[in-house]
């Protein structure tokens, strides 16, 4: 459920406000012996008008907490005279959730404050009484835009068919009183709020928008939530619109509908005119990992790592590493000493995400490369992989030029497990500087085990001029030895 945190409809300064919170409650403890709980709601309703917004956003949280003896008071406050009170009582009882604020509530979507309307109008769909739902129909038509942005989403929280046409109608809305340039997350909204609701009767309505850059991917990927048969033909038929954003749509919705009927339309549009489409039908497939699927899909992905365009180039890379195609490890190793950086670091990621020995000898070799990050990447795809020949490259790294290398090194060995590590590890404490990079080779000291990391760990841990996190790193790192944890390491020191 897609809700709004009080803070995305009025600004606050939250660490000044928890203190002024601290502060205020402890003013008005010291009348707790004395009063009821009550008393004490009340005179933080008197706040809630207070020109500093710290102190009256402090007073609504804190008559949030108190919860339901501070219902009363906030109801009498709608009637307030000052609109910041009305607006803040009424956001007040939203989060307090007490059915008896409905009517209340219901009254004040009359309000002449356009802020006291909308919050009314939000605050009945956090309380979730369908009783509201036929009012805040009555509140679309309402002139000022943030009011009915507010309503469609409380619209959306309620999620009664009873809204289904009217918030379509909202989406063709362009009158006088609401211009969705002006206010464009109205229509946002709206899609939202229709995928919250889950009727079928605003199918059309969505397929509607697939045209329509902003709004179109929104409301494909909402598809999804109303199952495959009530759209899979109209989708397909879509696929062969003119235009690209209606079948790029067409695809994401189809994805959404995890429908494996899906499948062989999107391997037809591996071969789309335009490169999004190609590309989105590449990413698509992914998603889609039964044996059948996988089956008919690994080919035509692996064909599409030779199109003419780097970004579906780059997406079947990605694909076929999710659905670990050992078919596509000899062609993604050429992309490894590729010029273009995105797909070389794919196609590391990828033979990482399949995991297959038979790479693993291609990654080494391309540690040699001049970017780091690259170097970084194949480190994380070595320890996928798991394989024993990686020990030594690893080893190698400790002494990298770039700390982010050998750190990510020192992290590998550990998860390798391997004793073999234990003296480089040692010997790279020596000379390391960088305390992110001491931490990771203590740790992975600790994951190892054996006698010699244990003298080792416990030079660091009581070393006074070593970084406090490191000692406590070694302290940790020898309590666990001491309990044993480290006992299957794969070579005994």
């Amino acid at each position: 459920m897609r809700m709004i945190k009080l803070g995305e409809l009025f600004s606050r300064r939250h660490a000044k406000i928890l203190l002024l919170l601290i502060l205020l409650s402890g003013i008005c403890s010291g009348f707790l012996g004395q009063d009821p709980l009550k008393a004490r709601a009340e005179k933080l309703v008197g706040s809630l008008g207070d020109e500093d917004q710290n102190i009256c956003y402090a007073s609504a949280d804190a008559l949030v907490d108190i919860g339901e003896p501070a219902v009363s008071p906030l109801i009498e406050a709608l009637e307030d005279d000052n609109p910041q009170v009305r607006s803040l009582a009424a956001l007040s009882l939203g989060e307090i959730m007490d059915k008896k604020a409905v009517k209340p509530l219901l009254e004040t979507l009359n309000d002449p404050s356009p802020e006291v309307r909308m919050t009314a109008a939000y605050s009945l769909g956090e309380i979730g009484d369908i009783e509201a739902v036929e009012p805040l129909i009555e509140l679309l038509k309402d002139e000022d835009g943030e009011v009915v942005r507010l309503t469609v989403i409380a619209l959306g929280l309620l999620k009664d068919p009873r809204a289904t046409e009217p918030l379509c109608e909202v989406m063709d809305r362009d009158d006088a009183n609401i211009r969705h340039e002006d206010n464009p997350d109205i229509r946002q909204e709206a899609v939202y709020a229709l995928g919250e609701i889950g009727d079928l009767g605003c199918i059309d309505t969505l397929l509607d928008l697939f045209a329509d850059k902003e709004l179109g991917y929104s409301a494909a990927a909402i598809l999804g939530n109303f199952g495959s048969e009530p759209v899979f033909g109209k989708l397909t038929k879509m696929l062969d619109s003119r235009n690209p954003t209606i079948r790029t749509n067409a695809i994401i919705a189809l994805e959404s509908t995890q429908d494996p009927a899906s499948v062989p339309f999107m391997i037809k549009m591996l071969n789309d005119r335009s490169p999004e489409v190609r590309k989105e039908a590449a990413l698509a497939l992914s998603h889609f990992k039964g044996s059948d699927e996988v089956a008919q899909t690994k080919q035509p992905l692996i064909n599409a790592l030779e199109d003419n365009n780097s970004e579906v180039q780059e997406a079947a890379i990605r694909s076929l590493g999710r659905l670990g195609s050992k078919e596509a490890i000899t062609p993604l190793e050429g992309f490894l000493q590729a010029n273009n950086k995105n797909l070389q670091s794919a196609a590391i990621k990828a033979l990482g995400e399949i995991g297959d020995p038979e790479a693993v000898d291609s990654l080494v070799a391309t540690l040699e490369d001049e970017d780091w990050l690259v170097r970084e990447n194949i480190v994380n795809s070595l320890v996928e992989i798991g394989d024993s020949r990686a020990i030594d490259p690893l080893i190698s790294l400790l002494g990298d030029e770039n700390y982010k290398v050998r750190k990510s090194a020192a992290d590998g060995l550990g998860k390798f497990g391997d004793r073999r590590a234990v003296e480089p590890l040692l010997k790279a404490l020596e000379a390391e500087r960088e305390r992110d990079v001491r931490q990771s080779e203590v740790l992975a000291l600790g994951e190892l085990g054996g006698q010699q990391a244990i003298e080792g760990l416990s030079r660091i841990s009581t070393d006074m001029d070593e970084y406090r996190f490191v000692r406590t790193a070694a302290e940790g790192s020898l309590e666990k030895l001491k309990g044993g944890e480290a006992g299957n390491a794969s070579s005994p020191s």
